[in-house]
């Protein structure tokens, strides 16, 4: 086995190793990532959920079904020129015979910004819908370096042949 062939295998391994250890001990989302992720997943209820109103108060709703049983529901609810408020919760599964469990709660405030202590429970319910509202986040652990920057800015410049090429395109 060649010299570089034995790097190659110390690196591969070495990155399953990191990957293993984010799943074990996954680092914790600070107060800002969690406003981030609440206002993005209110935004795709929005634009996919069902919506009905309530008096002053307009509703979004979008579930989906868990494998291991049970749903898991995010709720919108909106009330003009005072609040916007997200629910995560799931329905059956682990939480067969109770009413629900909830994995997140947050009020916003016009600015977009919690209003209070938004209360969550950290799990792999966050990474499933991560998933859905960041796509970028597939590469994160893997072998590009830095995800949380933006898509563009990661692209590597073309040859210069090429850029009237891609121009015309």
């Amino acid at each position: 086995m060649s010299g570089v062939e034995l790097k190659r295998l110390y690196a591969e391994w070495r990155m399953r190793l990191q990957r293993v250890q984010q799943v074990l001990q996954p680092p914790a989302w600070s107060r800002q990532d969690w406003n981030r992720f609440a206002q993005a997943l209110t935004l795709v209820i929005h634009k996919y959920g069902s919506s009905w109103t309530t008096g002053p108060a307009q509703f979004w709703d979008i579930r989906w079904e868990l494998q291991g049983g049970g749903k898991l529901i995010c709720q919108v609810e909106e009330i003009p020129g005072q609040k916007r408020a997200l629910v995560v919760a799931q329905e059956g599964g682990f939480s067969e015979g109770y009413e629900n469990y909830t994995w997140f709660y947050g009020e916003f405030g016009g600015n977009g910004d919690f209003l209070g202590d938004p209360y969550w429970v950290d799990g792999t319910w966050k990474d499933a819908l991560a998933m859905i509202l960041l796509p970028q986040q597939m590469a994160a652990g893997f072998y590009l370096a830095d995800s949380s920057v933006p898509l563009q800015s990661q692209l590597l410049p073309a040859p210069a042949g090429d850029q009237e090429h891609l121009q015309a395109a």
